[in-house]
């Protein structure tokens, strides 16, 4: 299994056991519905959220590098540069892309 995989999955896991004791130690009011029902109905959410985004931002993203490919879209398709230096600065532009969203999101109060 992928690692980055394992490591979601396992601080999904951690937060789930950790916030599903929190409720049991401190419950602050009483349930109107089961725990079991509630806690059904808010992971099945997760779950189709989960294969939704997968499926969509997955599909999306290979649906436009086939059309920017097939219509010569890109910035790397305009130049005839070694394919091993445009796969590392492919990597490095798209990795340093998600650093600024990194930082973006610590500079920007939710």
């Amino acid at each position: 299994m992928n690692t980055d995989i394992l490591i979601r999955l396992g601080a999904f896991a951690g937060v789930l056991v950790l916030m599903a004791s929190w409720e049991v130690l401190a419950s602050r009011r009483r349930l109107a519905t089961s725990k079991l029902r509630r806690w059904t109905a808010n992971l099945t959410v997760v779950a189709l959220n989960t294969m939704v985004v997968r499926l969509v931002f997955g599909t999306g993203a290979v649906g436009t590098a086939v059309f920017a490919t097939g219509h010569g879209g890109g910035l790397l398709n305009r130049v005839s540069w070694p394919l091993w230096f445009e796969v590392i600065l492919a990597v490095v532009v798209l990795d340093f892309i998600l650093y600024l969203q990194h930082v973006m999101f610590h500079a920007v109060p939710a």
